[in-house]
């Protein structure tokens, strides 16, 4: 095994940890959210503070806060899957590096050279078409090369394929810190009802100027 590929087994393994992460800490912020709202109405009762009197200094902080809490959900596709942006020069520039081994995959998996003989098999393998051509339409090219790996295919070129999976893992650790920076979710993670009453009052702080 060359460098290479000993970074690229090491970003994968990377990638596959931190993506995991995420998707708990994703299908968990909902009920983490209701916990904090929960635990914030019970700290201004028990400390005889009216939520409408906060919300009257309308601080710029607070106008900022309700803006993004009451901003429209994301666009979705028709699978409910969040549609990105326009890709960037990055982005065309990985689909080029990662485009041979997703016409790898397309010739492998893809419905038209399947027989439907074996529907178990066929439907295993139009799963995995699916995954991977949302994996290459949306850059997250640990999901193509996952798909790869499970079909036998090796990648012709890891020192390209690094660079962007580098920029993967940036990219999940972006919205990892942007979870773990939410008020929610640092009350959810405080171990002791002192450290939970410091991150209201923090938040009551940040967003309307009042020091408790």
């Amino acid at each position: 095994m060359g460098f290479h590929e000993l970074q690229y087994r090491k970003l994968l393994s990377e990638l596959k940890f931190k993506n995991e992460e995420l998707e708990i800490i994703g299908e968990s912020m909902h009920e983490i959210h209701m916990e904090f709202e929960t635990y914030y109405n019970d700290f201004l009762s028990r400390n005889d503070l009216s939520k409408q009197e906060l919300e009257k200094a309308k601080t710029p902080e607070f106008t900022e806060f309700k803006k993004e809490m009451e901003a429209p959900m994301p666009e979705t596709d028709e699978t409910g899957i969040v549609v990105l942006d326009q890709p960037s020069d990055e982005d065309k520039e990985a689909k080029d590096v990662f485009s041979k081994l997703y016409k790898q995959i397309v010739r492998k998996c893809h419905p038209d050279r399947l027989s439907e003989d074996d529907m178990e098999y066929f439907n295993t393998m139009n799963r995995r078409f699916k995954a991977a051509t949302w994996g290459y339409k949306n850059s997250k090219w640990s999901i193509v090369i996952k798909i790869a790996e499970e079909l036998g295919i090796k990648p012709s070129n890891y020192k390209k394929m690094n660079g962007h999976l580098r920029r993967e893992v940036k990219s999940v650790d972006k919205k990892l810190e942007s979870y773990k920076r939410s008020y929610g979710y640092m009350l959810y993670e405080a171990e002791d009802e002192s450290a939970k009453e410091n991150i209201i009052k923090n938040f009551i702080f940040s967003l309307f100027r009042v020091r408790l």
